[in-house]
């Protein structure tokens, strides 16, 4: 079975397989670009072509057909546009959705038949438009996959340059691809993947200012001697923006291109606008943990610079063009993509009358952490006179659904106590190598409601408790640790 991330952009689509998979290689021939320094991801042209047959990618380069009426490329920004764009081909009337999704099935029907076996894809939605792309999606033919997963390019970006999305929950996201300079300061409420929501976008700003736009002015600049000839095709010409080409300019000339293009000053007006925006919701630029880069453009030298003076070290930007990719494998996958608690801790509780044992739950699995707010609040009663010890065991529980809840552990005056038992298919072992021993000074009378344990997680994944003597008025332990936490 093969697992794969799947990013439809406007310029290339990327298909990301796991680390160290090689069943890539040469699958999409013909399609598929050859990104030798690129190893595990496949850049397909987001081009289709309708003709006698179908082409694809590279298909529709090499056949010379990129102008003609019956191609269409641009493909994501056309599938976020709220009305059938489309065009007459032949004897029919193509909308670009209709040839975005005809892209999609047939890059997905030919790989699952090079692969010959189960594809499992994730496919990334934008932020930005989100809902109108899974409406799209819901449309697409994909029977060559075997299953289909959802994630926002957020979320994937960031987990993809290893965020922990409980500590690093407020971003921003500065995109700067094919056909614009995109800001976004999100914010994550990461519950792990089960419990998945894509993060609220708290400032949104989109400059027309695209790659593709800058790459065409820097050629007509770099061919000006050649006016009236057509311009080489930014597909075919080897063109990278955050390299000099010694055959073509040096870094100097480059860079007086670059400032004749104001493009440092554009940058600096998207992100005060975004900055901005943020700011009237209520974010202050400091609050802003890390910046997340997404798109080649951002490697040229002179964006970084001007992110820099804004954001200092809180940048990460090593792999803007494939960090989604990762990411969304690290989603998709069954281990663990961040730092939050993994299992469910219960308190061990003996019925004195009964002799069975009861395990209210401390920390559900899934917490994030450190909390903020106790994870679990209990009133725990002395049951006899005299008593001058009280004695509590952590477990780790597993197994079963939902777990129960309870809110007090009361030994009553009858010398029972009174909460609601876990579910029976829980299984519980010991977390602790000894129990937690809570001196009673007065000592406890019977059914007395003598302490209240109040219980989080701090930064460093361990468990803690604040015990706090009812009687007495004062707290015994404050946010005392007790264990670590898996």
């Amino acid at each position: 079975m093969a697992d794969i991330a799947v990013d439809l952009g406007n310029y290339n689509t990327l298909i990301t397989f796991r680390e160290g998979d090689t069943r890539y290689r040469g699958l999409l021939k013909g399609v598929a670009r050859r990104v030798r320094d690129v190893p595990g991801t496949l850049f397909v042209p987001s081009l289709v072509h309708f003709g006698r047959q179908l082409l694809l990618g590279e298909e529709v380069l090499r056949a010379g057909v990129y102008g003609d009426d019956a191609t269409f490329r641009d493909l994501k920004d056309h599938v976020l546009h709220p009305t059938p764009v489309g065009r007459k081909v032949g004897e029919r009337r193509i909308t670009h959705k209709e040839a975005a999704a005809a892209f999609l099935r047939g890059v997905m029907e030919r790989l699952a038949g090079e692969l010959d076996e189960g594809v499992h894809a994730v496919i990334l939605f934008p932020s930005v438009g989100g809902e109108a792309f899974r409406e799209w999606l819901g449309d697409v033919d994909l029977d060559p996959v075997r299953s289909v997963t959802l994630v926002d390019e957020d979320t994937a970006l960031a987990l993809g340059y290893g965020l922990n999305l409980f500590t690093d929950d407020l971003v921003a996201v500065f995109d700067f691809g094919f056909s614009a300079l995109r800001v976004r300061v999100v914010q994550f409420h990461w519950m792990g993947r089960e419990a998945y929501s894509p993060p609220v976008i708290k400032a949104s700003v989109s400059v027309p200012v695209g790659t593709a736009d800058l790459k065409q002015r820097i050629l007509r600049e770099l061919h000006a001697d050649d006016m009236g000839k057509p311009l080489p095709s930014f597909y075919w010409k080897r063109f990278v923006l955050h390299e000099a080409d010694a055959h073509t300019w040096g870094q100097e000339e480059f860079r007086k291109i670059l400032e004749r293009e104001n493009l440092a000053a554009e940058v600096q007006r998207a992100l005060d606008r975004a900055l901005e925006e943020a700011r009237l919701g209520g974010v202050e630029p400091e609050a802003i943990r890390k910046v997340l880069l997404l798109g080649g453009g951002t490697r040229i030298p002179i964006v970084r610079r001007t992110l820099e003076e804004n954001f200092g070290d809180r940048i990460l930007g090593t792999q803007p063009e494939l960090a989604t990719g990762r990411g969304a494998l690290r989603f998709l996958s069954d281990s663990p993509v961040d730092d939050m608690v993994r299992d469910t801790y219960s308190l061990q509780v003996r019925d004195p009358i009964s002799g069975e044992y009861h395990y209210p739950v401390v920390v559900e699995r899934f917490t994030r952490y450190p909390t903020r707010n106790p994870t679990a609040r209990y009133i725990v009663n002395t049951f006899y006179d005299g008593q001058y010890e009280l004695h509590l065991r952590i477990y780790r529980s597993a197994g079963g659904g939902p777990r129960a809840e309870a809110r007090e552990i009361l030994y009553g005056d009858d010398g029972r106590i009174s909460f609601v038992a876990s579910q029976e298919d829980e299984t519980h072992e010991p977390a602790m190598d000894g129990p937690l021993v809570i001196p009673v000074h007065p000592p406890g009378r019977v059914g007395e409601r003598r302490f209240l344990l109040e219980f989080k997680v701090d930064a460093r994944k361990r468990l803690t408790v604040t015990v706090k003597d009812l009687r007495e008025e004062k707290v015994i332990w404050e946010e005392r640790p007790l264990i670590e936490l898996s």
